[in-house]
């Protein structure tokens, strides 16, 4: 294993180049993101990696973490043939980590760094169901080296703070009332209300952009006629950010084991424009009709 703890007097990591021009710009870190889905079934994780991909695509650097503590995510990405570090390989005690030395041990899925777990587990949480040290210290080295960090957040997990939130949610009835409940639980914990602060390295204006300071948003997956976009965002309060298709060849992709986007789908073009509303300024790749039709138009920018 490499040594990935910090020493008291370190050279310049080969990533620091890269943080200081981050912080010539005024941005400070990367922007997080936690990805959860208002029940199960509506495919959370997939939506994650697809949203991974489409910023990688743009040129952003991207990194997903998967919290997990049953490491599903690395099932999706087809774990056992991606060589790196997991989480069973991070020493559980640690508050802090090299982070160049860190990312440069993880494992790389279309240019995204990615930390799972395994068939030892993901992430140990604690007794008292808050994010332990060593989740603090990992989402702090990893931030320091991208400019986006998707989090794959089980539900009833905490929010890091600092982080935005993308609720996906279906239109069916039983969705809309779980989005409800969870919405004022999710905003809390983001703010860090009544839960541990974490020094991630997130812009310092993570909750702010577009004139919101709400720190959730909602996204749709095309399931059920119950509701509308519209009424979910008189439900819970949030704006919904766009929609995402209910992708059949996705979902067969991801049954046997394949790499879910590694072919041409609706999904993938949704989850393409919902980057470009995410991050605007990454990349320069332009986005058709075609694409926005695809995600819906009711989203707006949410830096």
């Amino acid at each position: 294993m490499p040594d990935l703890l910090p020493q008291p007097s370190p050279d310049p990591a080969p990533g620091s180049a890269r943080r200081q021009h981050r912080a010539d710009g005024g941005a400070g870190g990367a922007r997080l993101l936690a990805v959860t889905g208002a029940r199960g079934g509506l495919g959370a994780s997939t939506l994650l990696l697809h949203l991974a991909w489409a910023l990688g695509r743009r040129g952003c650097r991207t990194a997903a973490v998967d919290l997990d503590p049953a490491g599903g995510l690395g099932l999706l990405l087809g774990d056992d043939v991606l060589p790196g570090l997991r989480w069973a390989d991070l020493p559980t005690q640690e508050t802090a980590f090299r982070a160049a030395r860190l990312v440069g041990a993880l494992p790389v899925w279309h240019t995204v760094s990615v930390l799972t777990g395994d068939a030892r587990g993901g992430p140990a949480t604690g007794e008292d169901g808050r994010l332990p040290g060593c989740v603090h210290a990992v989402l702090t080295a990893v931030a320091r080296e991208h400019e986006v960090v998707l989090v794959d957040l089980p539900r009833g997990m905490p929010v890091p703070v600092c982080a935005q939130v993308l609720l996906l949610t279906g239109r069916d009835l039983s969705s809309a009332v779980a989005a409800e409940v969870l919405v004022p639980r999710l905003r809390a914990s983001a703010l860090g209300q009544g839960e541990d602060t974490i020094s991630s390295g997130c812009q310092d204006a993570a909750h702010k952009g577009a004139g919101e300071t709400d720190p959730v948003r909602l996204v749709v997956r095309g399931s059920g006629e119950d509701v509308t976009a519209a009424d979910l965002e008189r439900i819970t309060g949030c704006r919904v950010l766009g929609s995402v298709p209910r992708d059949r060849a996705v979902v067969q992709r991801a049954a046997r084991g394949e790499d879910p986007v590694r072919s041409r789908s609706a999904m993938r073009r949704a989850a393409s424009v919902l980057a470009r509303r995410l991050v605007p300024g990454a990349g320069t790749a332009p986005v058709s009709a075609q694409q926005e039709s695809v995600v819906g138009r009711e989203g707006s920018g949410w830096q």
